[in-house]
């Protein structure tokens, strides 16, 4: 279950992130605008940190796009190209500092050079609040698999020692130390987690393997950010940390029984 929501956690996080990613805020220049002026602009822009990618487009570019979305070549009719040139900005997808965005754009509007700004200013918005709700809602879900994990696997643990409690205190009986006596178990405890987790990391391979086609871009998404190795460095690594934890306190807890309380 962890595995599974370690992927889900990735999946959803990279369709945040492309989502935010393919943002744009249009900066629709002036007629007069000079070519050294642009690239001034430009260049501005570069080194502003919401900026990922920045695009010129000449109203030539721009007025053929329009004339395909129209579908008529409207210049010849005009007689004149009535689409501005532009620069086309491509958010960083990891930026979400709405009132910083809110600035930069204002103080866009109020260049020389440029005509107009187009951001869509609502929609940028709900994209962050939804993924912060999402976010959330993971974090909690992720929090009660953890608890239910830890619940069974502790209950199970605790039920496997408490078979073997009289062997524990006629150790203690002959003096072993505390650390010799949990030794065993712990061993037990780790072997048993390995072998769970290559189970598990099976299970979840299957799974993907056998719902491939249907799961093209969520593999796609987990291979690019390496995804399989984070989900199974978390079912291997709280599989052992959980298991050893139980262990530990479940035999520290029958080692400090008195010899009247182990019936």
């Amino acid at each position: 279950m962890l595995g599974a929501f370690s992927s889900f956690l990735i999946i959803a996080n990279s369709l945040s992130h492309y989502i935010r990613g393919q943002h744009n805020v249009h900066v629709f220049l002036k007629d007069q605008a000079s070519e050294s002026e642009i690239q001034k602009l430009k260049q501005f822009l570069q080194t502003e940190d919401y900026v990922d990618e920045i695009a010129y487009v000449s109203k030539e570019q721009a007025a053929k796009v329009a004339a395909e979305e129209v579908g008529q070549d409207f210049v010849d009719f005009l007689g004149y190209n009535p689409v501005p040139a532009s620069l086309d900005i491509r958010i960083r997808s990891s930026f979400n500092d709405m009132d910083k965005l809110d600035e930069a754009v204002q103080s866009l509007k109020s260049r020389e050079i440029v005509e107009d700004v187009e951001f869509q200013k609502g929609l940028m918005q709900k994209i962050n609040e939804n993924s912060a709700k999402i976010g959330f809602g993971l974090l909690i879900l992720g929090v009660l698999l953890m608890i239910i994990a830890i619940v069974l696997i502790n209950s199970t643990i605790e039920l496997a020692i408490f078979s073997q409690r009289f062997i524990i205190k006629s150790m203690q009986l002959v003096g072993a130390t505390h650390w010799f006596i949990q030794k065993p178990f712990l061993r037990r405890a780790l072997f048993y987690a390995i072998v769970s987790s290559i189970l598990a990391l099976a299970i979840l391979s299957l799974l993907f393997y056998s719902f491939r086609n249907e799961l093209v871009d969520a593999i796609k998404v987990m291979n690019e950010n390496n995804g399989f190795l984070i989900s199974a460095l978390v079912i291997v690594l709280s599989g052992i940390l959980v298991s050893w934890i139980s262990t530990a306190i479940a035999v520290r807890r029958f080692i400090r029984l008195r010899q009247g309380q182990l019936f």
